[in-house]
């Protein structure tokens, strides 16, 4: 009697098991809210010999947080960062992009601003 209420069609109980246990997730965990951070923006692989000058010094990123998994440490780990490698005298046009997002639980909603100006310039001479 027992046998037959759990093996008697196994794979319609499972299949039902496993859309419950999926729609139990959606539901309770896949609630996103949205916050906004402010962040310096940081120049990575600066040369030495160069001086570098943004026209914008920090950025402002609206994110869709999974609030009971996301704590404030995890939140204050995300930068705003522009490579500079390579780059000589002149002005450019960069792209800033957002590092150390924990996947599935943080996405970019919005990211301001998208594109910086940067301005380089060989550094002065010690004492000259």
């Amino acid at each position: 009697m027992f046998k037959d209420l759990f093996l008697k069609d196994w794979q319609y109980k499972l299949l039902a098991l496993l859309l419950g246990t999926t729609l139990w997730f959606v539901l309770n965990l896949g609630q996103k809210v949205p916050t906004s951070v402010e962040r310096p923006i940081e120049l990575l692989n600066q040369e030495k010999g160069y001086e570098y000058k943004l026209d914008r010094k920090r950025a402002r990123i609206r994110l869709l947080v999974m609030e009971r998994f996301v704590s404030e440490e995890t939140l204050d780990e995300i930068a705003v960062i522009v490579d500079v490698k390579g780059l000589r005298e002149g002005e450019y046009t960069l792209k800033v992009e957002v590092k150390n997002i924990p996947r599935f639980l943080v996405s970019v909603e919005k990211l301001e601003p998208e594109y910086v100006r940067l301005k380089v310039s060989k550094a002065p001479q010690g004492g000259q």
